[in-house]
């Protein structure tokens, strides 16, 4: 873990501060298994994008996307598809905010860590269709899924194994089987989890650039 820094220990999330230090975007772009050539990955126009709601402040700040700031509007959105609790069996009350918290002592998470027990199945948070899957160093076997809309991007890391037959570019349908939760990657053996993070996308096809969202504020903000 980090020793050059104060931690106030009653914010610690169960994984620490030195594990877990995957990013949403991947470094190793070349290596994912892309969608098969001819699937319509375009993007909604930005006309069909939610209005801001008035006096919103932002969520986050941007990191490598054109849009300036993830707004309530893009929550709002998120709460009208009704997302899955992607970890079988949870419940909103068990979940954690770790999307603030530091990994590797300087970057922050932005995504959620959904705690269960190694094979707890993992469910598609919501409908829409598989983009890559990846195995890295950090993220260890990996799912990313963009949505209907194609606006937005869920990442589901540090899986145990994938469902036979999952591929890029197949449609999945909300509550359908993706994988198994686990501890692939540089997550910690001793407490299995499902590195959970949404981010806005303005373009699939720079599936690399987004805008992370908390996905903690879907289920449990304000």
């Amino acid at each position: 873990g980090d020793t050059s820094m104060v931690i106030d220990t009653s914010k610690v999330h169960p994984l620490g501060t030195g594990s877990d230090t995957i990013s949403f975007t991947p470094s190793d772009v070349s290596s994912y298994q892309t969608a098969p050539a001819g699937t319509d990955l375009s993007p909604t126009p930005l006309a069909a994008t939610a209005p801001a709601v008035p006096g919103a402040a932002p969520l986050t700040n941007t990191r490598g996307s054109s849009f300036p700031t993830v707004t309530g509007a893009d929550l709002m959105t998120l709460r009208a598809h009704n997302l899955l609790i992607p970890a079988q069996g949870v419940t909103a009350d068990k979940l954690i905010d770790s999307f603030d918290d530091l990994r590797g002592g300087t970057r922050r998470h932005e995504a959620l860590d959904i705690m269960s027990p190694r094979g707890t199945p993992v469910l598609s948070a919501d409908a829409g269709q598989v983009l890559k899957l990846h195995n890295s160093v950090a993220g260890g076997l990996s799912i990313y899924v963009a949505d209907t809309s194609q606006r937005y991007i869920i990442l589901y890391a540090h899986l145990d194994r994938y469902r036979p037959g999952l591929a890029a570019g197949m449609p999945v349908k909300k509550g359908e089987l993706l994988g198994y939760v686990g501890f692939t990657g540089n997550a910690n053996p001793a407490a299995p989890h499902l590195h959970f993070a949404i981010a806005r996308s303005d373009n699939l096809k720079d599936w690399w650039k987004g805008t992370p969202l908390n996905p903690f504020l879907v289920w449990r903000g304000k």
